[in-house]
């Protein structure tokens, strides 16, 4: 589990929170939740090949312009047989 903070680069809104998920499913779950909730959509889930082609995610605004990432990072999670 990873926390951090860090001075913004420019002015504005820059909270950045991420909650890390067990599965890709459970991104597509927590974004499509998070749409019907009312965010906006900053980043529908998908793989995101900038970082690593095993890091999936989804990234939303809330009503305060907060970024939130729900991410499922493959190598941090041990894989299943089956």
């Amino acid at each position: 589990m990873f926390f951090w903070l860090r001075q913004a680069d420019h002015a504005g809104a820059g909270l950045h929170l991420g909650f890390v998920a067990g599965s890709r499913e459970q991104v597509d779950a927590a974004w499509a939740a998070a749409m019907a909730a009312g965010a906006i959509d900053n980043g529908a889930p998908g793989a995101r090949l900038h970082y690593d082609a095993r890091y999936y995610a989804a990234n939303v605004l809330d009503p305060d312009g907060h970024s939130i990432e729900f991410v499922h990072k493959r190598w941090q999670h041990p894989q299943r047989d089956g």
